[in-house]
């Protein structure tokens, strides 16, 4: 966690948002305070937060069962805020996203509609807390595809523009949940609907619906031109924390660029710019194949460097738990056994350590590049695929005389198809002796399936294709 802070500031990025599906007190026991235990871990999460000039977002989903009627329940989610911001929390975001849009009939007797409801206890919360600088509220309609009957009609999300209060921002995802793109002409439309620009939570690189798929690719389909139409916007990352280096590490470039579009923008208000152009750099212009390589070179270093999953982050000496050492025995003949073996498993690891280069890198992402699309050595090989598959009766021993030159080419397409996919082996072997186990336990499952599927592939189709290929 804190390296992931660190890794952020560095990248200028300046807000961590904090809701993760295994605090349980987050959402489904959202009612219940945190121990003392509990409580000294997410202050130290706050301050680490802080110390990396990041903001701190603590957001609670009480969606799922609160009675917005009740004061009891919105004593319990003042209390229960209350408290984390006795930890030093500044910024607080209420969620009621994937909920029943119902009422239960308690409440159906004091509030006219559902949006009604969430704003009354929205505002009431945004009050107590003093008004934060930040303080997001998330629809239960986040996004185009769930307004009803659609964005520019929804009583839901007109009512919730005109009464939330105008310091609450609000969060929105998009056209759909996971959005292929952004544009400005949309952002508009949600703009003028919520009376207020609203702040991105991007799915763009989420895998929390599915084990099998992770996003390595660049951040795209957002143009810079978005930035003053927008409070903000949240990188909803990969679960794996070492599949998110080039996903930050290029919405770090973007933020960068809308930030120098700013800048270019206020010298050429006060005619400071000496001739009006500015090169692609200045102007703030993104490229994402190009943000991805330099993403890639610094991935490279990053991968090249012995790191193990897991390791504890360390915590200040404020918060820190002090543990005695425990009282062992002095039979040191065990003790050396043990030493013996990690010594012979380290000496082992460095003996066949061959860290992943740029190359194999730019193969991996391109393999697990974003939900809408796959990145161009993918997209090579499904296309070189195809064509194999819809010219193999060329080669078929059903047809007497194939017509020569067909039959070179689509020999010639298969072995080079062959070799390609070779590659990929070559990617499983070398990221398997990289030393940055860290790196290699994250993302092992899915170089693992690429693997396991070239050598079926390879046995259901190119073994038979061998002796075709060679004769």
């Amino acid at each position: 966690y804190i390296q992931f802070c660190r890794t952020q500031g560095r990248w200028g990025l300046n807000t961590y948002l904090y809701g993760p599906k295994d605090d349980l007190k987050h959402r489904m026991l959202w009612r219940e305070m945190y121990l003392e235990e509990e409580a000294v871990h997410l202050k130290a999460l706050i301050q680490a937060a802080h110390a990396c000039g990041l903001q701190f977002i603590y957001a609670l989903s009480p969606g799922q069962d609160i009675i917005f009627s009740n004061s009891y329940d919105v004593v319990l989610l003042k209390r229960k805020l209350r408290q984390v911001a006795g930890l030093g929390c500044k910024a607080f975001a209420i969620l009621f996203d994937d909920i029943d849009h119902t009422l239960c009939q308690v409440d159906k007797d004091v509030f006219s509609s559902f949006a009604h409801a969430q704003v009354s206890v929205a505002n009431e919360i945004f009050q107590y807390l003093e008004e934060p600088c930040t303080f997001l509220f998330c629809p239960t309609e986040y996004c185009n595809s769930l307004c009803y009957p659609c964005l520019a009609k929804s009583a839901y999300l007109k009512t919730i523009g005109e009464e939330l209060l105008p310091g609450i921002g609000v969060i929105w995802t998009g056209t759909k949940v996971i959005s292929k793109e952004l544009t400005e002409e949309s952002i508009k439309e949600v703009q003028e609907v919520l009376q207020r620009r609203p702040l991105i939570w991007d799915n763009l690189h989420a895998n929390d619906y599915d084990s099998k798929i992770v996003f390595l690719g660049p951040f795209k389909g957002r143009p810079i031109g978005l930035g003053p139409h927008l409070q903000g916007l949240l990188l909803n990352p990969n679960c794996e924390f070492e599949a998110n280096f080039i996903p930050i590490h290029t919405l770090g470039i973007i933020y960068s660029n809308i930030k120098k579009i700013d800048i270019l923008m206020v010298l050429l208000f006060l005619h400071f710019s000496t001739d009006g152009s500015a090169s692609k750099e200045e102007s703030g212009a993104y490229c994402p194949e190009e943000a991805l390589s330099r993403a890639l070179q610094d991935w490279t270093e990053e991968i090249g460097k012995s790191v193990l999953p897991g390791a504890p982050d360390v915590i200040s000496n404020e918060t820190a738990t002090v543990w005695k050492p425990c009282e062992i025995g002095e039979d040191r003949e065990q003790e050396t056994q043990v030493l013996t073996q990690l010594d012979s498993a380290s000496q082992e690891l460095e003996a066949s350590h061959e860290t992943p280069g740029l190359t194999d890198l730019r193969l991996l992402v391109g393999l697990f590049y974003l939900p809408y699309e796959h990145g161009d050595k993918a997209q090579h090989l499904l296309k070189e695929f195809q064509w194999l598959k819809a010219n193999s009766s060329c080669i078929s021993i059903a047809v007497k005389k194939g017509d020569p030159q067909k039959v070179d080419e689509w020999r010639s397409r298969a072995l080079h198809f062959k070799q390609e996919c070779d590659n990929l082996l070559h990617l499983h072997s070398r990221i398997i002796k990289s030393t940055n186990r860290a790196f290699l336990y994250d993302l092992y499952p899915y170089v693992w399936d690429v693997h396991s599927l070239w050598l079926l592939l390879n046995i259901s189709g190119f073994g038979v294709y061998q002796f075709l290929i060679s004769h």
